[in-house]
């Protein structure tokens, strides 16, 4: 209704401001005001109101339409990436798809908008083409014809521009990147100490000023088509201007027909190009929904089966010649891996870096499938359980684990949000992780802000700290499971030994999976499963591979005399 309005005000304007010149030719020296033109200047005076009123609700509503449909569509693009599995996501083609929709994630907004102003710029092109018809339909044609070489124009601009846009994706992933460095407290400590700051600056500079290089090569190429095409639909509005001029001088038109007619044909022309350039915008954002649909058909390689059924516990995991070989890589990073978990055990794995442990885990989680051999859970192919269930019965701790800029409660809580408000679960969780006595010391103790990413007054927490927080979040699921991937990297090694001392004789029944690359902290496992090159090469208690003078009692004692 708005773009109704706003599309035939402006014509009706021109037609009352026509009238009100006539009227005001036959007045003229009289000091007499007529009814009628009492009655057009009223009329007049209301439309300009209600042209202000009716832009003013536009305006809300645009914004209105723009901020909620952003935040759909960026929505949207968040879930659609969630239920995609990691190898999916690891695909360059695919982190390049949704760079590009975030990237363009505004298109949709002005797909709307572009539909509705398309909607009014036709119904003031009809106005306008009635009024200018009045003068001469000859004209009118030939001068809707002179807008037509603007259209392909605007079309042929559209298609390199989507190329533009698509070829901008990859350099603002690196864009994005760089700025990133400088967002971050962890990297701009390295930015000082290494006194690099300037050159990520430049590099930075260079390749945002390469991205606005291509966008405006396309604008130039642009505007270099857009006069040459306007030229014709100059030359036909100077020939019509000329003749309304002759119009008036010979008595067949009046001064306020002379200003309807010449309105009539400028705004004509003013709405055509504008409508061209809104059907070209159009036909270019349907292009960021083909790709939007490109992602939504995107279908996950990992995934649930119709018949998957609920893992309540984990008793026993049985791996059966498990191998893992990453995309596009010659060797695999597991090799025919075979081993045992039972409930209630605690198993270290070690060894060296590359050697296969964190793939490990992965698979574990079905973040990775087997490329060729079998993971059974309590006898079944894990293949047949729901992912959430398995994922639930399963607490992970990686070594890059998330710093929240939220508070202790809740950087605990989200590992399992049904007790993101069970005060007693999380502060039984953070006992458990050894951070419970530093959280009360803290000003605000759970409710204690971390990080300064949102508020100056969050507190920063040592590296052990944040990730005794990080081990809290996975010990609150209380699941069967519990698996920690470096857990205390950040701790010297009498401290971790002491932390894994505690954390097993806490660990009630759960299974621990420990990677650590430490090996005199895991001595207290109850086995002990030794990698190389992505193989299981032993396996035992300590004092068994102690006595087997094979790598682990190489290593354990190179890493005991460097303590000592």
């Amino acid at each position: 209704v708005l773009q109704f309005l706003i599309g035939v005000i402006p014509a009706a304007e021109l037609f009352v401001a026509a009238q009100v010149i006539d009227e005001l030719a036959t007045l003229l020296g009289t000091g007499v005001w007529s009814e009628k033109l009492f009655f057009l200047i009223l009329i007049g005076l209301c439309l300009l109101g209600l042209q202000r009123i009716v832009f003013s609700f536009n305006d809300y509503l645009t914004e209105y339409l723009r901020s909620f449909l952003h935040l759909a569509v960026n929505d949207r693009i968040h879930r659609m990436v969630l239920r995609l599995d990691l190898p999916t996501l690891e695909r360059a083609s695919v982190h390049t798809l949704i760079t590009y929709l975030k990237d363009q994630s505004w298109r949709p907004m002005q797909m709307v908008y572009s539909v509705f102003q398309t909607f009014g710029n036709v119904v003031a092109s009809v106005s306008y083409v009635i009024l200018a018809a009045t003068f001469s339909p000859i004209f009118t044609v030939l001068f809707l014809a002179a807008v037509l070489p603007s259209l392909i124009v605007s079309v042929w601009a559209v298609y390199f521009g989507s190329k533009v846009a698509w070829g901008k994706a990859s350099l603002m992933k690196q864009v994005w990147y760089f700025e990133s460095l400088f967002r971050y407290r962890r990297s701009l400590i390295e930015l000082m100490i290494h006194n690099v700051g300037a050159y990520f600056a430049d590099r930075y500079k260079t390749l945002f000023g390469d991205v606005i290089h291509r966008e405006m090569e396309i604008e130039k190429k642009r505007l270099g088509a857009s006069a040459f095409t306007n030229l014709g639909a100059f030359a036909v509005y100077a020939i019509v201007y000329i003749q309304i001029i002759r119009s008036v001088l010979v008595g067949a038109s009046t001064i306020g027909q002379f200003t309807l007619y010449v309105g009539a044909f400028v705004n004509l022309e003013r709405f055509l190009v504008s409508q061209v350039w809104q059907l070209a915008m159009l036909l270019e954002h349907t292009k960021y929904l083909d790709s939007f649909r490109e992602l939504e058909e995107i279908i996950p390689t990992i995934k649930d089966t119709a018949e998957a059924r609920e893992l309540e516990s984990i008793e026993l995991i049985e791996c059966k010649d498990v191998t893992y070989t990453y995309p596009h890589a010659e060797t695999p990073a597991l090799s025919k891996v075979s081993f045992t978990l039972h409930e209630g055990e605690r198993v270290a794995l070690v060894g060296e870096n590359g050697a296969g442990k964190s793939t490990l885990v992965k698979l574990l989680l079905r973040l990775y499938e087997p490329t060729r051999g079998s993971i059974f859970i309590n006898g079944r192919d894990y293949r047949e359980y729901q992912l959430v269930s398995l994922r639930k019965q399963m607490g992970v701790t990686f070594q890059d684990f998330l710093e929240l800029s939220l508070s202790v409660k809740e950087n605990i809580g989200v590992g399992e949000l049904s007790s993101l408000d069970d005060q007693a679960a999380i502060e039984q969780a953070a006992m458990r992780s050894g951070i419970h006595e530093r959280v009360m010391a803290l000003p605000k103790k759970y409710q204690t802000i971390l990080g300064h990413e949102f508020n100056e007054e969050g507190i920063e927490l040592s590296g052990g700290e944040w990730q005794k927080i990080a081990l809290a979040r996975s010990l609150i699921k209380d699941a069967s499971l519990l698996i920690l991937d470096e857990p205390t990297a950040a701790l010297d090694a009498r401290s971790e030994f002491r932390f894994f001392q505690e954390l097993f004789r806490r660990a009630k029944k759960q299974t621990l999976l420990v990677i650590s690359h430490r090996f005199s902290s895991v001595r207290i496992a109850d086995r002990i499963l030794v990698f190389k090159d992505g193989r299981l090469i032993e396996e035992g208690s300590h004092d068994t591979l102690m006595k087997q003078l094979g790598l682990y009692e190489e290593l354990f004692s190179l890493q005991t005399k460097e303590i000592h």
